[in-house]
Parts: structure tokens; sequence; C-alpha cells
């Protein structure tokens, strides 16, 4: 028994102790071997009904050893185990070793694992760091190495291990990279594509070539030299090989479900495992996952986000992310974590990638605080003028200075002004703005909470769609935020639960709160910046952002867009659309005619709402009552000779409507605008000078971009 040698090494090179004992003894239990050789089996994919939306990983080919070229088998060797071939892989002297100190840390840091081990894990174990999982680890390797030939566990392992871009073995990696059928052509591997493959395995997304090609480079390079330390090639051959170009490209892999859902199986994968859920287990596991997802919605996300249907309005690679959740759970409904037809690269999901939120952040930043303090109501009056905030910070609206003087607080959101925004923060408190969006799960740096600039977008890092959708949640759902969420449980082949999502709410603010600043967002969509979201006969509720370069108020082409936003609900969906560019320079913008960029993100969502809830019977926003007008100055509601185009409306028949102050300073009523309104005017932050940062954040880039939020639009 293993336990018996273990023990008797431990007790003659290290103290034993009744930690170790049990530690050591916890670990052995019955191996069912026919695992290793069985067939794999699909994952299953349920949607929110319990009903099998699909299926990953049909038809797998397993390779048999002579069919893996030699030099793969070679670099995967000198890569991972150079001692596989020579000697048993079960160092004894070496595991005592590390298993003691694994136990006294507590960690499970000692050592690498043996292709015997790695392939243990793939097949019988999740990934993580714990102490009884490395053991247990060792224990199954052992129990491999008693039972097969060292060709069979090279064969196993091979045939069986992640290589990244949704592929689990050889087989699916040369094919996806290379185009090469390995069943068909054996020998079809050159010596540097059989090191990019063996380089994968210790970190499959980090070394991907399509997405990271100077990283895959150095790692191809590496394996390369390996091969020559343990005697595999000459050094002549690796610098031959070390010399050619990567020459990977995405090919479909016919069998694979996968690449026929790529906008939801992409964000699927990323959430799975984010959860202790093994690639391998995903695409070959025989596992049941029952996820939140509506198959209508995914559907109207993908025939509308993804088939390029906007193409023609946005200049070059614009890309972008859509998500849609459930206000009363959570659960995500609908999802798009790229704007590309074709190749998605393999853990790109912009779903989770930052940039500043422009305009689109103001109802969370200052005017739902203002309201809830309160203090604040529709009709209290804002001041509108350009000054100065404080550092040389002097914010502009985006119709320049011919814009009102003072206006409501309604307007002021309805038409999206800047100096009135960020006039709202300072007279509120910075605080009480900076705590209300930490509590609507906004994520604020230091630097963030210390200037104005965050009223309209400023922000060091920014702020991803999920983050947007699960804030602009609490407003749809009473006050109340639900954690968003893709999977509730997963289920292995064995019957076990080895995932289950445990929801978690938050309460932002009072439901009277969420309904005046719901109302306040209708106006936006009904008669203000994001009349491009409406939907015939359902409630809408939302904010555009537009975010600009500060080149664009110099440049011979003016007002360059980088990301438009639109994130709004209906009574029973919320989304939030982003649309971009990865790379942030002003060579790669869009413009604000002639429409504004954040009208075509207004657009999509409504598009997405119209073709998912079609079919439905339409639904309002509950009404409740209005808070009181308070503030420092009140609107003077008696103007029934204007059209009132509003939701603000009182039921008894007595007229109400948006009140502003003209340049003159005189109080003047219905400068909304009327109800034709297109939903194409400026609505944009400029980033480039100022007090504030924006970063592109997990866009890959990392560059730090200075940012001013001065001139914001709809």
């Amino acid at each position: 028994m293993l336990s018996t040698l273990l023990l008797t090494g431990c007790s003659i090179n290290y103290p034993v102790t009744n930690k170790v004992t049990k530690s050591i003894q916890a670990v052995q239990a019955p191996v069912n071997l026919s695992k290793l050789t069985s067939a794999p089996k699909p994952t299953i994919v349920y949607d929110r009904s319990g009903l099998v939306y699909m299926k990953i990983g049909q038809d797998p080919i397993s390779l048999r050893y002579e069919q893996i070229p030699k030099s793969l088998q070679d670099a995967l060797v000198a890569t991972e185990d150079h001692n596989f071939w020579t000697e048993s892989s079960i160092d004894y002297r070496s595991i005592l070793r590390s298993i003691y100190v694994d136990i006294l840390t507590g960690s499970a840091s000692q050592g690498a694992s043996t292709i015997a081990e790695q392939l243990a894990k793939i097949v019988y174990l999740n990934d993580n760091k714990t102490l009884s999982y490395k053991l247990r680890e060792i224990w199954l390797g052992v129990q491999i190495e008693r039972h097969f030939t060292k060709q069979e566990i090279l064969t196993m392992y091979l045939n069986k291990v992640f290589l990244g871009e949704n592929t689990v073995g050889v087989y699916q990696a040369a094919m996806r990279y290379f185009g090469i059928d390995l069943v068909r052509d054996p020998n079809g591997l050159t010596l540097d594509e059989a090191a990019i493959l063996a380089g994968l395995p210790q970190a499959p997304t980090a070394y991907d070539p399509l997405i990271h090609p100077q990283a895959a480079r150095t790692r191809r390079n590496e394996v390369l030299q390996n091969m020559v330390k343990y005697g595999y090639i000459t050094q002549q051959q690796a610098s031959a090989a070390q010399r050619q170009p990567l020459g990977v490209k995405y090919h479909s892999i016919p069998s694979q479900s996968w690449d026929t859902h790529p906008l939801f199986t992409n964000v699927l994968f990323d959430y799975a495992t984010k959860n202790g859920v093994t690639p391998q287990q995903l695409l070959n596991g025989g596992l049941k996952i029952y996820t939140t997802i509506d198959p209508k919605v995914q559907s109207a996300v993908h025939s509308v986000f993804w088939t390029g249907k906007y193409d023609s309005d946005f200049p070059g690679p614009v890309e972008g992310a859509a998500v849609f959740l459930d206000p009363k759970t959570g659960g995500l409904l609908g999802v798009a974590g790229s704007r590309q037809q074709g190749y998605v690269p393999f853990g790109l999901d912009r779903i989770y990638s930052n940039s500043s939120p422009g305009s689109s952040i103001k109802p969370i930043m200052e005017y739902a605080p203002a309201i809830q303090s309160g203090n604040w109501g529709p009709t209290s009056i804002l001041d509108n003028q350009p000054q100065d905030f404080g550092d040389g910070y002097i914010p502009q609206n985006w119709e320049g200075p011919s814009g009102p003087s003072k206006v409501t607080l309604q307007y002021g959101l309805e038409w999206s002004q800047n100096i009135a925004s960020v006039w709202l923060l300072k007279e509120i408190g910075l605080q009480t703005g900076v705590d209300f969006a930490l509590k609507d799960g906004i994520p604020l740096t230091q630097q963030d909470r210390q200037q104005l600039g965050i009223a309209i977008g400023g922000m060091q890092y920014g702020v991803n769609p999920l983050e947007m959708a699960q804030a602009y949640e609490a407003f749809d759902n009473h006050g109340v935020q639900i954690k968003a969420h893709l999977i509730n449980k997963v289920v292995n082949q064995d019957g076990q639960t080895i995932y289950q999502f445990h929801p978690s709410s938050t309460v932002v603010m009072t439901p009277a709160t969420a309904t005046t600043m719901t109302r306040l967002m209708q106006d936006v969509v009904d008669y203000g910046t994001g009349t491009a979201a409406l939907v015939p006969g359902w409630g809408v509720a939302g904010k555009t952002g537009t975010v600009q370069y500060s080149a664009g108020l110099n440049s011979s082409v003016p007002n360059w867009i980088r990301d438009a936003w639109f994130d709004g609900y209906t009574p029973n969906l919320v989304g939030s659309i982003h649309i971009g560019y990865d790379t942030s320079s002003p060579q790669h913008h869009m413009t604000m005619y002639p429409l504004d960029p954040s009208a075509n993100a207004a657009k999509i969502f409504g598009d997405i709402v119209g073709l998912a809830e079609q079919g439905s019977v339409a639904e309002k926003f509950a009404q409740g009552p209005l808070p009181a007008s308070q503030g420092t100055a009140s609107a003077a509601y008696n103007t029934s000779s204007q059209p009132a185009q509003s939701n603000f409306e009182n039921p008894a028949g007595s007229s109400t409507n948006n009140t502003v102050v003209n340049n003159t300073g005189a109080v003047t009523s219905g400068l909304r605008g009327n109800t034709t309104t297109p939903g194409n005017l400026g609505d944009n932050t400029i980033l480039g000078t100022g007090n504030s940062t924006t970063n592109s954040g997990g866009r890959g880039t990392g560059v730090s971009t200075s940012s001013v939020p001065e001139h914001n639009g709809p």
C-alpha cells in the first residue's frame, strides 16, 4: 500500500504527525480505471425552462498511439515530464518531501505533476490547489502507472488534454490551429507546429497563438530548447524551427456544436471555468449544466448583434458586447461577447471588458442618489452654466454654450446635460454619489472617488457591460439588485452536484426612488436622447452614453467617438449594449454624424427587445406617486399651454411640464423638443485632458488613456 510506504518513509526522513497520517490515508479510495478508456460523453446544456438547449463535445475523435506524430510526443515529454520514458514516474523520495512540506504549510505548492498525475487530474479531479487534491492526484497517478503502459498513458493524455480554443486532445487542436487531420495525415505537423501544441497544456489561454502570438512564439521556442536539452533534436534543427512564423489560423471543427453557438458558449465557458469546472469536463465530461438562458432572447441577441446588420453604420472593426438579464432573478437571458462574424477569439469575452461608461453612469452616480436623499425631485432646478468645478475642471454640454443655463433635474437627465450633472453631484456630495454607486456594484478606484468627473463617466479603469446591466437591474426591481449569474447548477456524470449557485441580493435604493428613476429614464427614451430604443407598446427606460477622444475637439475630423452605450430595461428585461474598439487610439473611432453612435446602441437594444418579446403581451411600468418638488429652487408647474411630453403628468388632470431657464435667465417651459426628435444627438465624454483617466481595462491593452469628462452628450 502506498500509505504504508509513505508513512514508513515519513517516519524515517521526517517527523510523523497525526496530520500527516490522516492526510495520507484520506486520499485513498477505489479508482474506477474504466473512466480512462471510456468514450468521452457530451455535456448537455439546459435552458431556463429545463429543456435541452445544446450539447457540447459531440463526436470526439481519439488517436491511436501510432497516429500521434513522434515530434509531438517528444516535445510534450521534454517539456512536461522529461523522465517519462526512462524511469518510473513515481519518485517516492520527492513525493515524501513534497507531501511533508505541503501538509505542514497547508498548501499544495511542491513540485510539478508528472504526465500520469496530469492525466489523473484531467479524468478524476477538479482543478484546485488544496492539499487533499494534490495527494489524491499522486495516489491516482500511482494507480495509472501500475495498470497502463507508457504508450497507453501518453496516448490517453494527448487525447484528453485541453489545448485552448475549445479543443480537447491533439486531434482537435491540430485541426483548430493548423487545419491538419492527423487521422488522414499522422505526419502532417512540422516540428515548429508540434512545439506550439506541446507548449499549450500548462496555460492554454495565456499561450493561445490566436490571441497571444508573441507569448505563443516564446513558449514554442522554450519547448524547442527543451527538446535540444534532452537530446530529441539538434540545436540546428531547433534554430531553424524557431525562425518559422507561427502559421496559425482559426479552423472550424465540423463535429463541434460549440462552433454553431459561439456567442453563448464563449460566455458559458468563461463562467463555468471561473466557478471550478475544468475545460475537459465542460467539453467531454458528460456534465449536465442548468443555465438561465432564454432561447428566444439569445436568438434575438444573435440575430441583431452578430449578423452584421449595423456594420455599415460603423467604420472599421467596431466591437462590442450585449448582456440581458431577468431583473427578478439576476439570471442571464441572452449574451454576446463579440460582434464579429466568423472567428471569435477564445477567452476574449467583452462582457467583462472595461471602458468608460460616459453618460450612462449619470442615473447611478448623481440622479438616483439625489432622489434617494429626499432633497431633490424631478422639478428641482440645476445650474447648467459653464463653470470651473476646481482644479481647472470645466465640463461642457454636448450642444455647446447655446444650451439653457438652468434646467430641471428631469431635463438634465432627459437631455444629458453634463454641467448640470456635475453640479448635481457636487451639491449632493461626492461621497454620497460614490457610496450609492458602490452599493450598486460599480467598481470605483480611489482615484475615481476623489474627482467630480465621475459624474459623467470619468473613471480610471471603467466598467463592463455585465456590471452596468446588474446596476440598472436595481432600477427595474424595486431598488433591489440580485447577483447576476448564468449557471444555476452543474451535475457531473456520476450524478454529483459540483457547482450550485447561491443567490444574494442588495437593497440599493427605496422602491419609491426606483419608481421615480424609471419614470425619469422613460422620458429619456420617449422624448430625449434614447428614442432609438423605443419598442412599440412596451415601457422602456434607459440612458445613452458616448465617450469621445479629446482629439476630436482640435481635429479636422470633429467628434471622434471611442465608445457608445445604451443601458436600459423593460418590465421583463434589463440590458446593456456597448460598442467600441479594442484598440484605444484616435485612429479607431466612430463619428457623431450623421448618427450618434449611442443612438445605434439604443437601436440595437430596441431591436433585440422587440424580437425577444415578439408575440408577448406588451407591458408598461407600474406607476407610483411622485416625490414632491424639492431642492434649492423649484420649477413653476403651471404652464398648461405647452405640450407635456413627460411621464410625470398627474393622473388627476392637472397639467405639468418640464421647465428650463434660458441663457438670459428667463424661465421658459416646454424646451424638451418634440416626440419626433431622433435619438441622434451627441452624448460624448471627452478623453484626454483634466483630472481623470480611463483605461481600456479588460480589452487587454493595459494602456491608461488620460481622460477627461468635459464634453458629454446623450
